[in-house]
């Protein structure tokens, strides 16, 4: 075992001071919340049956008997594990270990090694107070999650983070580990150095690092807390050792993260084994305290009502807390918007009992916490002002929000619009008041200091959110602002009153959409009707009092009211109990120009009586009949509907019996052209003699990820293959599969496109195999012409090109190898820009010699037949939009910017001419724009006089490019 002498590589660099106080309690969500719950259900789950198992000699204890509503309530009784010990700590005398791998780390646990840190072999951070953190030296570069830092930062509560500290007085949770700085989280929870007689310590040697906590007690408001011991120990090959000597805390995490919300979250039980590769954070949450399980609970919810809620709202009747130092806290289990700055599809519905309708859960923590007035404040929020509605619209609006933000080029990675854990809006950032925190921010000029008061908070769904929901068109977002390099944190929660000093920046919602992606599905279909479900916990076998029960019914019902005037009456929440009916097309489908298609809706039982049901359409974009009926004994009924215009139709069905839901659905109807056909399964199946073992399925959708059902798709193959069938109808889905059975020819294509339409998508499935060249698909990557140019971008079209592979460079130098690809020149490896099936894009090296190259593509599939490619000295090309055959060029100070390729490495203005029209200008700059990318540039003064669209191209040295046209140039440019 090594010991540390006492000259230690220690340098305290820097110091955060921070208040020793308890913060308010907040909201608990963050990104991976229902990871969270789904783990600790799990760990709460194994105890109860090693509990049972130990019980031999115990009686059989009944299933709890199913509660029964009170009005518009539904009632959940605790027991059978609904209130459990969830997962107490259970790593003592342990060392955990995490090792670097090839793509991140693994873990391993063994018994107890301590590091022998001793007050004589180890130096204490002197002044490390509660919530507080300081920065130290370390003796040798310490890798990380692919970056190396050369100190860290030792925070009071447990843990370690790279590049930044934090002893922030807040949420010690899996959320802000996660959402923070990089961080190894050893006992990540609230202790007080300040109350130790030993300190925080720290042994630096060149073999190893170690940071301890020996006997820091937990924080306690009035005396000291129980003492907690283990350490952290880092070495030089990026090894990390968590011990645990003696641990006792309620509420802690354990993990390692990446930090800033980077990959997929791993939540895990350091105790069960694994031989996986985790390329981001792992984490294991403990909790000792008695707690809801929340997925438990939704699950006895469904064994007695229907799946006809997309949220459950969670109060209990047990004075017990959503989760520490948290108010309450919502859990996505369904969702597959995009353009929202969460895009990570999440489908987990079906493990808290909802087989397809549930989107959100929400814990709502102890009634208790609540005044019974709606709009009085909560207590525990009184500085931001909440109330139980904003309290119910703040959980409910974190299935949208708030993950989106503009980026900021000092910071990459960094979100400037968001704070705490990355899923709130920050305190520096105007959010109109919004119910997802942020303040209404007054910018009182520079001329004022400070320069920013808050003057709103937690008041409605701001603009900029309902566009995020999808209630409202980005067109309709007002320009807001943030506050850069404030002199307040942009962490903390909302309040009023608050005067601070920054930098102001604009953020208007288009620099958002470039940041972030366009919102799919747009406002035109996206669910603008929510169905909730509240849901009251109370002791097994006993009724909820009157009480308690008649303040849940009073929130259910003015919530209605609260969500719609939040929403500015842009979306509807239902909140009574009600039946499911399950509707084909909902919540929305798409429907081809001039077709019809079957609409079904289902009971989730037989219906003891005939069922009427009411179908209203509002647009006049398609027709339905007035009425369909679900005859008594079945569950279902369907019937037609025939677009009339292209637009969007909402359809409203409506149940003659109220014990039923009513359901909205929205109809796009388009023309074909402006559909996506796409190959979701079946692809690349290795070639068996007759048919592939799988079907190969084809889905049918639109730019907002519609799917149209009911459209005949035909399919034609290619290599002297053939198909059970030529045709397939498409289902509610927008599927539809082909059986195939590939001929013997080395080119073997499916590809399918939309029966009798012309201009029609189209999709193209293929066998497995090794890459297929042909030299008169290797092209300029700007024109498309045959060839390729020394320093210049060319393309490869062809057929398993990379083996399934698809990627793109990320860093320069740009890579000869990309997921296993290469294209080889002469066998020289060229540098490469994107690799997939059908397409790669690479760099042709400046040094390679005019006249013919011998091409080859190698993939994990195999080495490709060599093609023999010209190389042309001059090949212009400018890129162009494939559609509409606009150029790429942009519009700088009176100049035209025109981006191109194949210039030749050494080309110069004098040796370019740029032809708008009939009209040629000489070029007054040509060369590479970006050093090392092969993309070139041609800078144009721009003449008086052009029309509004025209024509342009390039001639170099004698050689033209392809022609391009630019538009809506004209009334902006000058004489040169």
């Amino acid at each position: 075992m090594t010991r540390f002498g006492l000259a230690l590589f220690l340098a305290i660099l820097t110091a955060v001071q921070l208040p020793a106080r308890r913060p308010p309690a907040s909201c608990g969500t963050h990104r991976d919340t229902a990871r969270e719950a789904l783990s600790l259900h799990r760990a709460s789950t194994r105890l109860r049956l090693q509990a049972k198992a130990m019980s031999a000699t115990a009686a059989a204890v009944p299933a709890p008997a199913p509660s029964a509503d009170i009005g518009d309530i539904a009632v959940v009784g605790d027991g059978e594990g609904v209130v459990s010990r969830l997962n107490p700590f259970n790593l003592n005398r342990k060392t955990l270990t995490f090792t670097p791998a090839r793509n991140g780390y693994r873990y391993q646990l063994s018994d107890f090694a301590s590091s022998g840190i001793s007050t004589t072999n180890s130096q204490m951070i002197e002044g490390l107070d509660d919530d507080d953190s300081r920065e130290v030296r370390l003796p040798f570069s310490f890798p990380f999650f692919g970056k190396s830092y050369v100190s860290v930062h030792v925070n009071s509560d447990g843990n370690l983070t790279f590049g930044e500290a934090d002893g922030v007085t807040g949420e010690r949770s899996l959320g802000r580990l996660l959402a923070g700085p990089p961080r190894i989280a050893g006992l990540f929870t609230d202790l007080d150095p300040s109350r130790s007689r030993n300190g925080v310590r720290v042994a630096s040697g060149s073999e190893r690092f170690v940071v301890a906590w020996p006997e820091v007690p937990l924080y306690q408001d009035v005396g000291t807390g129980a003492p907690q011991s283990f350490e952290i120990a880092l070495y030089p090959d990026g090894r990390i050792e968590i011990s645990f000597a003696a641990v006792t805390a309620e509420e802690a995490v354990v993990g390692i993260a990446p930090g800033g919300l980077q990959g997929e979250t791993s939540v895990v039980a350091f105790t069960q084994p694994s031989d996986r590769e985790f390329t981001a954070a792992v984490a294991e949450r403990f909790s000792r305290s008695s707690g809801i399980d929340i997925v438990l609970a939704a699950q006895r919810f469904y064994q007695t009502h229907d799946d006809a809620y997309d949220y459950l709202v969670f109060f209990n009747a047990l004075g017990i807390s959503a989760s520490s130092d948290a108010v309450a806290y919502e859990l996505t289990v369904r969702s597959s918007r995009r353009g929202i700055g969460d895009d990570e599809p999440v489908d987990i519905g079906a493990q808290f009992g909802s087989p397809r309708r549930l989107q959100a859960v929400m814990n709502m923590g102890p009634l208790s916490q609540y005044p019974r007035d709606p709009y009085a404040v909560v207590p525990s929020r009184a500085v931001a002002g909440d109330t139980t509605m904003s309290v119910l619209a703040h959980e409910a609006g974190h299935l949208f929000l708030a993950y989106a933000s503009v980026a900021d080029p000092a910071r990459p990675g960094a979100r400037p619009m968001l704070g705490r854990q990355l899923a709130h809006w920050a305190f520096t950032f105007n959010s109109e008041a919004s119910v997802l925190e942020g303040n209404r921010i007054q910018d009182r000029g520079p001329a004022v200091t400070p320069r920013f008061l808050t003057t709103g908070t937690v008041e409605a769904y701001a603009p900029l959110d309902q566009y995020l929901m999808g209630f409202l068109p980005p067109s309709e977002v007002p320009l807001t602002f943030l506050v850069e390099n404030a002199t307040v944190s942009a962490n903390s929660g909302p309040a009023r009153g608050r005067s601070f000093d920054g930098r102001r920046r604009d953020v208007a919602v288009g620099e958002l959409v470039n940041t972030v992606g366009r919102r799919v599905p747009d406002h035109t279909v996206s669910q603008k009707e929510f169905r909730f479900a509240f849901i009251l916990i109370a002791p097994e076998g006993q009724q909820p009092s009157a009480d308690q029960v008649a303040q849940v019914e009073r929130y259910r019902a003015e919530f209605e009211n609260y969500f719609a005037q939040a929403a500015s009456n842009r979306a509807t929440a239902s909140t009574r109990l009600r039946r499911a009916l399950r509707v084909s097309a909902f919540p929305a489908a798409g429907l081809l120009s001039g077709a019809r298609t079957t609409i079904s809706v289902a009971a989730s039982a037989p219906v003891p009586a005939a069922l009427p049901l009411l179908l209203r359409t509002r647009n006049g974009v398609a027709a339905a009949p007035s009425a369909v009926t679900i005859p008594a004994g079945s569950r279902e009924a369907s019937f037609e509907v025939a677009a009339r215009q292209t637009g969007v139709e909402v359809l409203v069905i409506e149940p003659g019996d109220p014990a039923y839901e009513t359901v909205t659905v929205r109809l796009q109807v388009s023309q074909p052209q402006s559909l996506r056909l796409e190959v979701v399964s079946g692809d690349r199946q290795r070639p068996a003699a007759g048919f592939l073992p799988a079907p190969v399925v084809f889905r049918l959708t639109d730019a907002n990820d519609l799917p149209y059902s009911g459209v005949t798709l035909r399919a034609a193959v290619t290599g002297g293959g053939r198909v059970e069938s030529i045709t397939a109808r498409t289902d509610e889905k927008g599927l539809a599969s082909f059986r195939w059975a590939p001929g013997a020819d080395g080119i073997n294509l499916l590809t399918v496109t939309l029966d009798g339409a012309s201009n029609a998508p189209a999709a193209t499935a293929t066998v497995a195999g090794p890459p297929v060249v042909v030299a008169s698909a290797v092209v300029n990557a700007a024109s498309y012409e045959p060839g390729i140019t020394p320093g210049a971008l060319a393309t490869i079209f062809g057929v398993n090109l990379s083996g399934g592979v698809t990627a793109a460079a990320t860093r320069l130098p740009l890579p000869t190898d990309l997921g296993g690809v290469q294209v080889l020149l002469d066998g020289i490896p060229a540098p490469l820009h994107f690799v997939s099936d059908r397409q790669i894009n690479f760099l042709v090296p400046s040094s390679q010699p005019a006249g013919t190259v011998n091409l080859a593509v190698q993939s994990p599939a195999g080495m490709s037949a060599t093609a023999r490619v010209p190389v042309v000295a001059i090949q212009p090309g400018i890129f162009f939009d494939a559609v509409s055959g606009v150029g790429a060029v942009r519009e700088n100070s009176g100049y035209l910017e025109i981006y191109c390729t194949g210039l030749g490495p050494l080309v110069t203005e004098r040796d370019v001419r740029v032809t708008f029209g009939a009209l040629t200008v000489p070029a007054v700059f040509a060369g590479y724009s970006s050093a090392g990318l092969g993309l070139q540039q041609v800078n144009v003064p721009l003449p008086a006089g052009l029309p509004a669209q025209t024509t342009l191209r390039l001639t170099v040295s004698g050689r033209g490019s392809n022609e391009v046209i630019i538009q809506n140039f004209g009334d902006r440019l000058r004489n040169p």
